[in-house]
């Protein structure tokens, strides 16, 4: 059957949308954040993560998940932000009232990494989260030849997604495309996307050290709020 030159009005709508959020923190000090970094890098095991992920290799260091509880100004700083922008994202997104906010207590893991020439991470997700975030503090060089140096790529979530490919549906543009998302990180610039989105960092081949924060967020409503609930059930 060959194509015909009737035009047929279409409503589109993009169903499974997955959210990915970028935005400036103007208040964060990525050169502070970086001094402080570097010298935890230093100090070696003190703050070192004590648990090593099989997707890490080569030169990556991974500091301790309890880094927004750090009390270093920079890092209290960062916390903050990360945070209200996370809160207004959570918002929007749900369409919450404030009121419907305040009930939520958001907890964190939170850490640093400090990656050198070769170093890279495997494909994952986080589990147990439902909210993950990476601030750049430092993208690192720039390397002539290797755009892909250092940069994340995102994977679909859609399993069955790739299950066919053909002409009618292997040049989709977005928001419908399949397949997979690089994006290259910059500096004072935090992403934020769900946990379960899975995605790689490539092979880092510059000289400078890159630097970025990581951060794992599971939502909880607040226990003045659960017991109100169960008081208002057994009445």
């Amino acid at each position: 059957m060959t194509s015909s030159a009737i035009r047929v009005p279409f409503q589109l709508e993009p169903c499974f949308a997955v959210p990915l959020a970028a935005v400036r923190l103007p208040d964060a000090d990525p050169e502070a954040l970086q001094t402080l970094f570097l010298e935890r890098e230093r100090a070696g095991e003190t703050w070192r993560s004590r648990k090593h992920a099989d997707t890490q290799h080569g030169e990556l260091f991974e500091s301790r998940f309890d880094l927004f509880g750090w009390p270093d100004p920079p890092v209290k700083t960062l916390a903050h932000a990360c945070h209200a922008a996370l809160s207004q994202l959570v918002r929007a997104l749900n369409q919450y009232a404030d009121e419907d906010l305040a009930r939520l207590k958001f907890e964190y893991h939170a850490w640093f990494h400090v990656t050198r020439k070769g170093g890279y991470q495997g494909l994952h997700d986080h589990p147990n989260a439902s909210w993950s975030g990476i601030y750049c503090v430092n993208p690192g060089d720039d390397v002539p030849g290797r755009p892909d140096s250092g940069q994340i790529r995102f994977h679909d979530p859609r399993g069955s997604v790739v299950m066919y490919r053909d002409p009618g549906n292997e040049h989709l543009r977005p928001p419908y495309f399949t397949g997979t998302l690089n994006l290259r990180h910059e500096a004072g610039k935090l992403l934020l996307f769900p946990s379960y989105l899975r995605h790689e960092i490539f092979p880092y081949q510059g000289e400078r050290p890159r630097v970025v924060v990581a951060f794992n967020c599971w939502i909880r409503k607040r226990v003045t709020d659960e017991r109100q609930q169960m008081t208002e059930r057994t009445e």
